[in-house]
């Protein structure tokens, strides 16, 4: 259990699709990335991002 993700009070993480063409143009670096025998970790982490938006926001609760 110490491995585990666990989520936290006040933090929002939204993962979005980005436009096509972007996501297609990801997939394609990927697939060229992995044809020339890249790390396939390296690959991995830089389509997700290139395909997919991550947006993290950390917010506080008001006090009433």
């Amino acid at each position: 259990m110490e491995s585990t993700m666990v989520p936290r009070f006040g933090v929002t993480i939204d993962i979005t699709p980005r436009e096509l063409p972007f996501a297609l143009v990801g997939g394609a670096g990927s697939s060229l990335g992995i044809w020339v025998e890249a790390p396939v970790y390296a690959v991995a982490v830089g389509a997700f991002l290139v395909t997919f938006r991550v947006s993290v926001r950390i917010w506080k609760r008001r006090g009433i």
